[in-house]
């Protein structure tokens, strides 16, 4: 394997960041959206869901139940299941991607994958798990649009040099997905050596909360550090074709309207309050895509600055402080300040 293909950059987990890497990839239509709740009346709420991202700390299980190479695992069990497509992860910091693919390429029918994840799934569907992941090493467009997430460093760095292993103190995290698949319900994570089946599920919505909360509960009391997202159908598309139903039933009560009140029926009073709730839910479905076209405005201004390097600007401006003699006080102020704001806990990443 090339040094080239081995690289793959850490890529922050967020719904924006996420958003743009699907859409780059040329899938259309697909949105990914933060969770702040496991219940199903909450998943419901968001349909169709596609499949959902599991951020966690990861933990050296190698000795217990449920390691990698492990047949059990939680409330699993890891299956042979060609119906599944699963890749296993044999490149480092990659597994952000890989959870999202894990969704898409498992539910292919449902979604329009564009060009590069159509041709990538022919041409993968073939081959054994491991197989897979080196196929998605090698795939340049994937690898790419996954780069192009890296953020800029403040430091020049030799590309050749090895970086330093992660030690015991340091902390690291782990994407996996979950996406139902013929009724079953699969738990899709690279590092072991296939899918874990949960078991039958008509209606995966309502398994799968029990099935991370039991996740969950295997971490010491206190650990908070989780992050679940959603990839969902792109509302803003679904919010217009609500929009154009209610606008249907509109034209039609209008037409009702003017033939009742030429007879002089007493139904023109309840014909009318129908028409006037209609618009008002128009209205609210209008309101609620400008809010879709805020977040992803958002979304996109968001993105470029994680893509800017502000080195160079953060130093011409300290160097401007210095020679005007005010940036030695503005650091003793910033230091006073960091004294008195609680400690917050690093990004999962």
């Amino acid at each position: 394997m090339s040094n080239e293909n081995g690289n793959w950059c850490l890529i922050e987990s967020d719904p924006g960041v996420f958003t743009e890497l699907i859409h780059n990839m040329g899938v259309r239509d697909v949105q990914v959206e933060e969770l702040y709740s496991l219940d199903s009346d909450t998943l419901r709420a968001m349909e169709p869901v596609y499949g959902l991202i599991f951020l966690f700390k990861w933990q050296d299980q190698t000795s217990s139940q449920s390691g990698p190479n492990q047949s059990r695992v939680s409330s699993g069990v890891v299956v042979d299941n060609n119906d599944v497509f699963f890749a296993q992860q044999i490149i480092q910091n990659a597994c952000a991607t890989q959870a999202i693919l894990s969704i898409l390429l498992n539910r292919e029918s449902e979604l329009e994958l564009g060009e590069t994840l159509t041709n990538f799934r022919s041409f993968a569907s073939d081959l054994p798990p491991d197989m897979r992941g080196l196929a998605l090493t090698n795939c340049d467009q994937i690898r790419e649009v996954h780069n192009s997430f890296v953020r800029p460093e403040s430091f020049l760095t030799d590309p050749d040099e090895p970086r330093r292993p992660a030690g015991e103190d340091d902390d690291l995290f782990h994407f996996i997905s979950y996406v139902p698949v013929n009724g079953r319900l699969y738990e899709l994570d690279g590092l072991r050596r296939g899918p874990v089946d949960h078991g039958e599920s008509e209606d995966w919505l309502e398994r799968v909360g029990a099935v991370i909360q039991q996740r969950m509960g295997e971490y010491k009391e206190g650990e908070i550090r989780f992050n679940l997202m959603a990839v969902i159908g792109d509302r803003r598309k679904m919010l217009s074709e609500q929009i154009t139903s209610v606008d249907r039933d509109i034209s039609r009560l209008m037409t009702e309207l003017e033939k009742l009140r030429l007879g002089e029926s007493k139904d023109v009073g309840d014909v009318e309050s129908r028409i006037a709730g209609l618009n008002s839910e128009r209205a609210e479905l209008e309101h609620l895509v400008d809010m879709e076209n805020g977040k992803f405005a958002r979304y996109r201004f968001d993105n470029s600055l994680r893509k800017l390097n502000f080195i160079p600007f953060v130093y011409q401006l300290a160097r401007a402080m210095a020679e005007k003699g005010v940036l030695e006080p503005a650091v003793e102020k910033a230091k006073e300040k960091a004294k008195n704001r609680p400690r917050q806990q690093r990004p999962a990443m």
